[in-house]
């Protein structure tokens, strides 16, 4: 993946004189897993919560762990009136864990039904998510805004292999798409210091996607040529679907995040 971004930014770079205006980062963040699923009957964490499920045999955990991974981005921009211009993220999610007892009668976005209760399992969840966002710029008193629609395109895998009977009973493999609107700030700098937040918001009935960061950025002006950065701050994102039989998913990461990048 960091190949794939060096090559993308440095190719966008070389064009950069004669079309367009570049930027793009590359960066990690933290990976709080947080959220449930939940059925008529069932309920499980994403993460590892303490649960007494011998008194309550309707709530267990899948225990994913709390991970730590790299994403990248690369924005495009231009003067021409009325076009968009357009930004593209990456950045994958992915956690193992285990789990002494996962409920049964839950399903997971609609997708994976979990119909038997197990009390010895081995977990594994990952997502490729790739953000494709058309926007435009606007210069206020206070920074510069962006403004747009943009998708969230997840590519995920889920898994539960059951030690006790030595099978997966899930194995499942799909897609989901989260659209969202989008706005950004980056705020005029003071000192080569600025604040930048960004917000992804979409609510379609009992679904909903919202993905907020903000962070301070330090950049420095080289004779108007590069301007490279580093930014520090803290992100969340939530997804939440619910479907006709009031099958529950809430799915979230937390967590800092850590970036350098460049624009020309």
């Amino acid at each position: 993946m960091k190949r794939l971004f060096l090559a993308v930014f440095l190719t966008a770079g070389m064009l950069k004189a004669d079309f367009f205006n570049i930027s793009g980062g590359y960066g990690v963040e933290q990976q709080i897993i947080g959220g449930y699923v939940k059925g008529s009957k069932g309920k499980n964490y994403f993460g590892k919560k303490s649960v007494d499920f011998n008194n309550d045999p309707y709530t267990g955990y899948f225990g994913l762990k709390n991970k730590t991974h790299p994403y990248f981005w690369i924005k495009l921009t231009h003067k021409i009136p009325f076009v968009p211009n357009f930004k593209f993220r990456y950045v994958r999610y992915e956690s193992s864990g285990h789990s002494n007892y996962i409920a049964s009668n839950v399903t997971v976005f609609g997708k994976v039904s979990i119909n038997t209760i197990l009390t010895d399992a081995d977990t594994y969840m990952s997502i490729d998510a790739y953000e494709g966002t058309a926007f435009y710029c606007i210069n206020t008193s206070i920074g510069k805004s962006e403004l747009g629609l943009g998708a969230d395109y997840w590519r995920g895998t889920f898994r539960i292999y059951d030690n006790v009977n030595k099978k997966y009973v899930v194995n499942y493999q799909g897609s989901l798409i989260l659209p969202y609107l989008y706005g950004s700030l980056n705020t005029v700098k003071l000192h080569g210091f600025s604040f930048v937040g960004i917000a992804k918001v979409a609510k379609i009935g009992d679904k909903h996607h919202y993905d907020f960061s903000g962070g301070i950025k330090y950049s420095i002006n080289l004779k108007n040529i590069i301007e490279p950065f580093v930014k520090i701050g803290y992100k969340y994102k939530e997804a939440y679907y619910k479907d006709s039989n009031d099958n529950t998913t809430k799915l979230s990461y937390k967590g800092a995040f850590l970036e350098i990048g460049a624009k020309f």
